[in-house]
């Protein structure tokens, strides 16, 4: 039997299980604030699926921090402001998406054509940390690399998702061995559900 606080959110596809990020939502729900969980059960917040991203310059570079305390919301280059939620948002990670991509000259970010990173990049590693907590350390971009499989471009998905809370902030680092040529941007997509007004 399904908890009560997910009745309102379920009821309406009680014969169709959830999928995806959704039902990993559902199954993490108790570790919400009890306030929260309530103004679920009312139908006042719900989970809705959301891709928050940032596109950051690399030329030049072996390393890059994704997410920073002075990142703002521009249109095509990042929907998350100082790299943290909103007040009074949570989000189930699910997913990472990394994509690459060359501007060329007299070009911008704007311009870019994101693909699967380039091998230089795929050789380093990564690490994923929010709420004060290392999720991912030191793992291989490659994970990243979604070349011949049927999946998302670029996309790895989490083996444990993981609940990020309102006002904390979200570090994903890179590093790599080899400078990245002129104009090399590169793109992150989290991936999942957020509370968000019903």
């Amino acid at each position: 039997m399904k908890p009560q606080i997910l009745r309102p959110m379920t009821q309406s596809r009680s014969t169709v299980p959830s999928r995806g990020s959704r039902a990993q939502f559902e199954r993490r729900v108790s570790q919400l604030p009890d306030e929260t969980r309530a103004r679920l059960a009312k139908g006042e917040l719900q989970a809705a699926d959301a891709a928050f991203y940032v596109v950051k310059s690399v030329a030049g570079s072996r390393s890059q921090k994704m997410l920073r305390d002075d990142d703002n919301k521009v249109v095509g280059i990042s929907n998350l402001s100082s790299g943290k939620l909103e007040k009074g948002s949570y989000f189930l990670l699910d997913g990472i998406t990394l994509l690459a991509g060359t501007a060329g000259e007299g070009e911008t970010a704007h311009d870019v054509n994101f693909n699967v990173l380039p091998d230089f990049i795929r050789n380093g590693q990564f690490e994923l940390s929010a709420n004060n907590t290392t999720i991912i350390d030191g793992a291989s971009l490659e994970l990243f690399n979604t070349s011949g499989q049927d999946v998302a471009v670029g996309h790895y998905t989490l083996d444990n998702p993981k609940m990020i809370d309102e006002q904390k902030a979200i570090e994903l680092n890179l590093e790599w061995g080899a400078d990245a040529p002129a104009g090399t941007f590169i793109k992150a997509i989290l991936r999942g559900s957020v509370v968000t007004k019903a």
